[in-house]
């Protein structure tokens, strides 16, 4: 059986105006977060699920501005984008912080994506 993977992230909206986003810190390196899907769940779901247990982010304060496809070792990999305000933010685990949109632009770099999701 083939583990299937989904991967996200959130654009956070501080209150100044700026953007932080939500990546994985693997060593030196960042990645968007990614868990695998589960049989009983949708993809979405299975997500969501990794959000709200693994973070512990309530996933009634975000909203699904995007969902676009990447390629990783040639798999396709579904990618969310969510957006939350930095009030309903909760400290995250070790390993996950919130980043500046540069770092998300070079974590953009490194995958391939059918249809460059729109951070507005």
């Amino acid at each position: 059986m083939v583990t299937k993977q989904v991967s996200g992230t959130i654009m956070l909206h501080l209150e100044d105006g700026s953007k932080r986003f939500l990546v994985h810190e693997v060593g030196r390196d960042k990645e968007f977060a990614h868990t695998e899907t589960t049989a009983e769940h949708t993809v979405l779901a299975s997500f969501l699920n990794f959000l709200k247990t693994t973070l512990h982010i309530d996933v009634n304060n975000i909203r699904l501005v995007e969902l676009t496809n990447t390629q990783s070792h040639g798999a396709s990999l579904p990618l969310y984008v969510f957006e939350m305000v930095s009030e309903e933010v909760t400290e995250l685990p070790e390993g996950f912080a919130w980043e500046s949109p540069d770092s998300v632009r070079k974590i953009l770099g490194t995958i391939e994506i059918e249809g460059v999701p729109l951070f507005e």
